[in-house]
């Protein structure tokens, strides 16, 4: 979560027309790496499973990556590689830059922290031609519109000229706080798609 003290724009001196870029160059990258990541596996699953892809036993695979997913979950070893993207990006290229290459990073969906395995669970289903594509699209816009949102809400702090303006720190208090409920959305939600593939897979 090194990024979200940049969320806010970054105000120096200036507090009738901040620094919006930031924030929507974050979300951009995101969006861009998140989608080529789920067409790129989605392209990858189409040449390995052929035909079957959205048969039958892909739902028998989905449900089972579920549950693997879910036990994970639940026993609190979220796969993920346990790092963020380094915050010396912001002092080495400046607050838009470093923006972009934060998104740009985060939004490759396996290469920094992650509270629940559901994006892991949703490449599964794209590899396995259960969900299209631009699955990539709509992960992006998860992480996007709030974080875009919370760039147009935050109030600013009036900060004087040759002041830095801190991270507001109760935003970073805030999210780590919602991953004791966040965990156990990621389960349900686990769960229900893990039932719902083995619903599907009777029914083919």
């Amino acid at each position: 979560m090194s990024f979200v003290g940049t969320l806010r724009p970054l105000v120096k001196g200036n507090v009738t027309r901040p620094d919006r870029w930031p924030a929507v160059l974050l979300a951009a990258g995101f969006l861009a790496t998140s989608t080529a990541v789920f067409a790129l596996v989605s392209a990858l699953g189409a040449g390995l499973l052929g035909p079957w892809r959205s048969h039958p036993v892909s739902w028998v695979a989905a449900a089972v990556a579920l549950g693997l997913f879910l036990l994970a979950d639940a026993r609190l070893r979220t796969p993920m590689w346990r790092r963020q993207t380094p915050k010396r990006f912001l002092y080495r290229y400046g607050d838009r830059r470093a923006a972009l290459f934060w998104g740009l990073d985060a939004g490759l969906v396996g290469t920094t922290f992650r509270v629940t395995s559901l994006s892991w669970a949703a490449l599964c289903l794209t590899l396995l031609g259960l969900v299209p594509w631009w699955a990539g699209v709509v992960y992006a816009l998860g992480f996007a519109l709030p974080e875009l949102a919370f760039d147009l809400v935050v109030p600013r702090r009036r900060v004087p000229a040759g002041e830095s303006d801190p991270e507001p720190t109760w935003v970073i208090l805030g999210l780590l706080r919602a991953r004791r409920v966040m965990r156990p959305v990621g389960l349900t939600m686990l769960a229900s798609a893990g039932v719902w593939s083995v619903v599907m897979a009777l029914a083919g």
